[in-house]
């Protein structure tokens, strides 16, 4: 079954309206929550209940909210205290029989403000004369410098500014939860569409001082994520509401609270400067200066660190130096988005090896063919350890699938990134105590009817996760998908780290493979038991149990065994488990060298544009995309997986932003915040390349991501090459008024 283009086993609930989400979950008694938002990026408050039971963060003790990967993050509390600092901060909560009720009650509470003067942007915080938190001292609260190899003794230089504009992941379904607690338990059961069960379990219990057994988070059907599910906010104020109310409360964020104080992507502003000899690329040198908003969210500073190989990428690169200024600002947070920090790095080392390509007077193929690494396995100076792939084939495959430009005002643009496939490892390029958690446990049984159960505490995001378990454990068992049932998505079930970083593929897929075959292994030693033979006589093949002669279909074994096994000193289960470890993972060095992940897939992207010069706006004429994601589960979902990524990408370069003025957000909702829809995303090319990885035992590679990293610089490398220039100064989403303010400097300096 492994490798099989079978449809999704969830698209017949999905498709038909059976699917379960959070909204669609009631419990008794349940109140709806409702969430009372500062208007104002910067302000002192007062809340007048009026009557109403209005819960403020002096109605509950609780600790902040943690940060598990940098000690000196601002403190953060679930409702804001004495001051708001970002439009769209929580600063009261209300709870009624129903939304409607609810609704009216938000707008009884009365709440005195006393703006301040916000701080607005990166630059204006790096002053420091306006400080987000007094007690801090200062703006800047993070700051790091990296610097991996020796820097060359002579080169030519080129230097570029990126501005990479704030973004929503914009799921499908917004951040949703069902928060139970019992006083009598001292307990807290949780429904929520988080992308990380696991690790919101402990937050939730360092958060309310609850004990990390006594609660359960259940996750189920979920539209989308990106990113912007792992967002611990919304579990918070649930939870917080059910303590002091005693009943079971529910909160579906809004599409208008989801744009204004959900998790963002980054915030950036870069300085590059690449060094080069004769068409090879020899080091960068990049400075960074990261707006994080008022807080830094539950897993910063981990965008920033987990670019930092991207920014040599799959060229042999002998020096880089990385400079990382964090600062805070009266802004929402920004956090993880598809690809976690990865696609502005991508945009600045492509964009930058495009633009010696010109300065050289050669091309986009050549100059990457030229400083291409040839062989793989290959460690590069930041410590990666990429694991296979053929970067030059990829190369060629894109070129020829893509063609040539046509006339007129057209451009294109090549753009090349390696996709990290799990782990965390570069968290411990901050995190002083040396924990590398990408783990994932799997718990698999047969029953008595034959039927086998496969439980995942990770969970899907309507990515096919239940359809590649079951293809897997078909193939290991040869039973039929429709006698495996899947469960995801429980903290009551075994171990794991949750649902991000294009790692399903890569650990959960892995402990699957491994529990199936401890399973089909068990299935021997109890058939062996049973009839009195050794276990080297059985065998399993087919779907068939094979013992000399005799043979019958593996899924009567649990008949055979359940009723006539009665040797009650022995387990007599038919059940595995299994915990899986990447084993090529490490943790950094004192040279801060780390491998940053388990596996390295390809996304080599390229695309024909077409430039309107009356509008300015962009025309993908063509967008070929060719993908190397090691050996492939199912076809159908890989190829969902880079058309949705590509998509994406493509929204955030040309379309999506939230800009703010006076700390005000200009889009709010989906009146203002622009999408692509279908007329602007072009139909794609998807190519395929396989090289396994060495590093998993079924040879897979992560592909979730990918397809979002790429755009970025494949777009801005079009429109150069269509007007024939190299941008000192380069800025995303790229607007019709950059297009046109580009075409007005071309006029110019021709004439």
């Amino acid at each position: 079954m492994i490798g099989k283009p079978v449809r999704r086993l969830e698209d017949p609930r999905l498709i038909s309206g059976r699917g379960r989400f959070i909204d669609d979950i009631h419990l008794p008694g349940e109140l709806f929550l409702g969430v009372i938002r500062s208007p104002y990026p910067r302000a002192r408050f007062r809340v007048h209940g009026n009557g109403v039971g209005v819960i403020t963060q002096a109605d509950l003790k609780t600790n902040p909210m943690p940060n598990f990967f940098y000690e000196s993050a601002p403190r953060e509390f679930p409702l804001a205290v004495d001051e708001a600092r970002y439009v769209g901060e929580p600063i009261a909560l209300v709870t009624g029989r129903d939304r409607y009720e609810v609704e009216d009650l938000k707008e009884r509470v009365e709440v005195e403000y006393d703006p301040l003067p916000p701080v607005e942007s990166a630059r204006e915080a790096l002053n420091g004369s306006n400080l987000v938190h007094q007690e801090l001292g200062s703006n800047l609260v993070y700051q790091d410098s990296f610097e991996y190899g020796r820097q060359p003794s002579s080169f030519k230089t080129l230097e570029k500014t990126f501005r990479v504009n704030r973004i929503s992941p914009m799921p499908l379904e917004t951040n949703g939860v069902i928060a139970d607690y019992s006083p009598v338990e001292g307990s807290l059961t949780v429904y929520a569409n988080t992308q990380v069960p696991q690790v919101f379990r402990t937050a939730l219990s360092i958060v309310f001082q609850i004990p990390r057994s006594r609660i359960r988070i259940i996750v189920p059907d979920s539209g989308g994520g990106f990113g912007g599910k792992i967002f611990l906010k919304p579990l918070v104020l649930a939870t917080m509401a059910s303590m002091i109310t005693g009943r079971p409360v529910k909160y579906i964020e809004t599409r208008t609270e989801h744009v204004m104080s959900a998790v963002q992507g980054p915030d950036r502003e870069y300085h590059a400067k690449i060094m080069y000899r004769e068409g090879e690329i020899l080091g960068m040198e990049v400075d960074l200066l990261e707006n994080f908003g008022a807080y830094m969210h539950t897993y910063q500073p981990l965008p920033i660190l987990r670019q930092i190989y991207h920014l040599t990428g799959a060229y042999n690169i002998q020096y880089l130096k990385f400079n990382v200024k964090g600062v805070l600002t009266n802004m929402p947070p920004t956090g993880p988005y598809r690809g976690l920090g990865i696609p502005p790095a991508v945009l600045v080392l492509e964009n930058m090896v495009s633009s010696v390509s010109r300065k050289e007077k050669t091309t986009q193929w050549e100059i990457r063919r030229q400083n291409f690494i040839k062989t793989l396995p290959h460690t590069t100076i930041t410590g990666a350890i990429y694991d296979s792939g053929d970067y030059v084939k990829s190369l060629e495959v894109l070129r020829e699938a893509l063609g040539e430009k046509g006339p007129g005002l057209t451009g294109m643009g090549v753009a090349f990134a390696l996709e990290p496939g799990s782990s965390l490892a570069f968290q411990t390029l901050v995190v002083k105590k040396a924990r590398t958690p990408y783990y994932e446990g799997v718990y698999i049984k047969m029953d008595s009817g034959g039927d086998v159960t496969v439980s995942l505490s990770t969970n899907s995001m309507g990515t096919g996760h239940e359809t590649s378990v079951a293809q897997v454990v078909s193939h290991v068992l040869g039973i039929s998908m429709d006698k495996i049932r899947v469960v995801l998505g429980d903290t009551s079930g075994p171990p794991g780290t949750g649902f991000y970083g294009s790692r399903f593929s890569v650990v959960a897929i892995s402990a699957v493979y491994k529990a199936s075959i401890k399973l089909r292994e068990r299935i021997r030693e109890l058939v062996a038991q049973v009839l009195n033979v050794e276990v080297d006589r059985v065998e399993i093949k087919d779907g068939m149990v094979r013992v000399g002669n005799k043979s019958f279909p593996v899924e009567e074994v649990a008949n055979l065994v359940y009723n006539r096994y009665h040797s009650p000193l022995d387990d007599m289960g038919i059940e595995a488990t299994e915990v899986f470890n990447s084993p090529n993972v490490n943790v950094a060095d004192e040279s801060r060298r780390v491998n940053f992940s388990s596996t390295y897939g390809v996304n080599a992207h390229g695309a024909i544009i077409e430039v309107d010069p009356e509008t300015g706006f962009i025309k993908i004429k063509k967008y070929v995309v060719v993908s190397d994601s090691g050996n492939i589960i199912n076809p159908l979902i890989v190829d969902g997986q880079l058309m949705g990524g590509t998509a994406m990408g493509i929204g955030a370069s040309l379309l999506e932003v939230i800009r703010y003025v006076s700390g005000i957000p200009q889009q709010t909702n989906l009146a203002d915040y622009w999408m692509p829809t279908a007329l602007e995303i072009p139909r794609m090319d998807i190519k395929h390349l396989i090289s396994p990885s060495p590093f998993t035992p079924l040879g897979t590679k992560g592909v979730a991501e990918g397809g979002a990293t790429v755009p970025y610089a494949v777009l801005v490398n079009a429109l150069e090459d269509a007007l024939g220039i190299t941008l000192s100064r380069v800025e995303v989403p790229i607007t019709p008024e950059f297009v046109l303010e580009q075409l007005e400097k071309s006029v110019v300096k021709a004439i």
